[in-house]
């Protein structure tokens, strides 16, 4: 059962399904995984016990979204909140350097090979989504750290990084594209992503944490670097279009 469960965790983060992604359909699953369909079903009921997965009647397997979990009740009235504030974002960062220091720090403790095997398809996905689209490398992106997540083998910490993620996109997501279109940003965001999940793999907690913090004060900088440009151009368009005005005016 372990081995089965590990494998479609596996296929999870090996194809970036996100939250709500649906499975392939139970026969063409089973067949892909050379299991029995009973025994597939039985993979299932208990990795939806453990909210990964949502099983509806009639309607298919999904990856289990943050509006599953009861600690996403807390998060989710934030997200309009995080809309319509400009430096709400500062507030989800503060806590994310936190939270993925210390998630590092219990993946690397607690990561078995499959947990490894899943970090490591997630970082080439990562680094061969530099030559994609902004979003694209965005969702591979989270999906990697929602790996480290995974391999901490803590559902609390699991739970509260993907409503973290969603507040995050809710109040930046211009921002957060932007990020992956500086090609002296998204080269060193491919190498402390190669840090983190070498630290993570190699079983070294202390050399992980420090890692992930790094990561975060690094995208925390260059977003506010990000932010304070585009609101020097804002500055700058309204004062020319006031001089506009003026010399249109008789």
């Amino acid at each position: 059962m372990a081995d089965l469960t590990d494998t479609i965790e596996a296929l999870i983060a090996e194809r970036g399904l996100e939250p709500g992604a649906r499975l392939p359909a139970e026969r063409a699953l089973a067949a892909e995984l050379n299991v029995s369909r009973p025994k597939l079903r039985e993979a299932i009921r208990h990795l939806s016990s453990r909210g990964r997965l949502v099983s509806r009647r009639g309607g298919g397997t999904y990856v289990a979204a943050p509006a599953d979990a009861p600690l996403a009740e807390a998060l989710g009235p934030l997200a309009a909140e995080a809309a319509g504030e400009p430096g709400y974002w500062h507030d989800v960062m503060e806590i994310r350097k936190s939270l993925d220091a210390d998630m590092a720090f219990h993946a690397a403790l607690r990561a078995g090979p499959q947990d490894k095997a899943n970090l490591q398809a997630a970082l080439e996905n990562v680094l061969s989504a530099a030559a994609t689209d902004a979003q694209t490398q965005a969702k591979a992106d989270s999906a990697f750290h929602m790996a480290v997540a995974e391999a901490s083998h803590n559902a609390v910490m699991r739970q509260v990084m993907a409503g973290l993620f969603d507040l995050l996109r809710h109040s930046i997501s211009r921002s957060l594209e932007k990020l992956y279109l500086i090609p002296s940003t998204a080269q060193a965001l491919d190498d402390q992503h190669r840090a983190i999940a070498a630290a993570i793999i190699a079983g070294r907690p202390e050399e992980a944490r420090t890692a992930a913090l790094l990561h975060l004060e690094f995208v925390e900088e260059t977003l506010r670097e990000i932010e304070d440009d585009a609101a020097r151009r804002r500055r700058s368009s309204r004062v020319a279009q006031r001089q506009q005005q003026k010399e249109l005016t008789p």
